[in-house]
């Protein structure tokens, strides 16, 4: 599947899942629908993909930094996780805050998530096991005010679970 293919589809599967999970748009505005999203608790189908996100910790990123993690120590529990759970198959999904034109945050995003693959690479895990690594820039956030506690919040590397699509 090609890349551009591969992320519409992603998009659609997270759009769809939020959608069963009960989350409403608001028409007015994409980021309220996504702060929704992320509030709520994910659908999972499996007691594997309950452990996935239960066992999982998101990497966080000081401003403008791709490869110093703000919790390093989240990224050793993951490849101990992963390497424990050797059947299951994930995305990388970067993010960053809105500062920034929208360009650069999905290239430090893009950095973001490459940088946090080749770190479980390292420590490890197959890279065939990660399907896709992507840079959402600002898209999605966690949290829409803007200020820097809020900014924060919306610099990380999260994963997702592949359900063996």
């Amino acid at each position: 599947m090609r890349r551009s293919a591969a992320l519409i589809f992603i998009a659609t599967v997270l759009a769809g899942s939020a959608l069963a999970q009960g989350v409403t748009t608001d028409t007015s505005s994409g980021t309220e629908f996504w702060v929704a999203y992320w509030a709520h608790p994910r659908l999972v189908f499996s007691p594997e993909e309950d452990a996935f996100y239960q066992g999982m910790k998101e990497v966080m990123f000081p401003w403008n930094d791709h490869d110093e993690p703000s919790n390093p120590g989240a990224l050793d529990e993951d490849a101990r996780w992963l390497k424990d759970h050797p059947n299951v198959r994930l995305y990388i999904d970067g993010y960053a805050s809105s500062r920034g034109t929208l360009i650069y945050n999905l290239n430090l995003s893009q950095r973001r998530a490459e940088w946090v693959k080749q770190a479980l690479v390292g420590r490890g895990i197959p890279e065939s096991r990660i399907i896709l690594s992507v840079g959402w820039g600002q898209m999605y956030p966690v949290c829409p005010e803007l200020n820097d506690e809020c900014w924060s919040k919306n610099r990380l590397v999260r994963f997702t679970y592949s359900r063996g699509l």
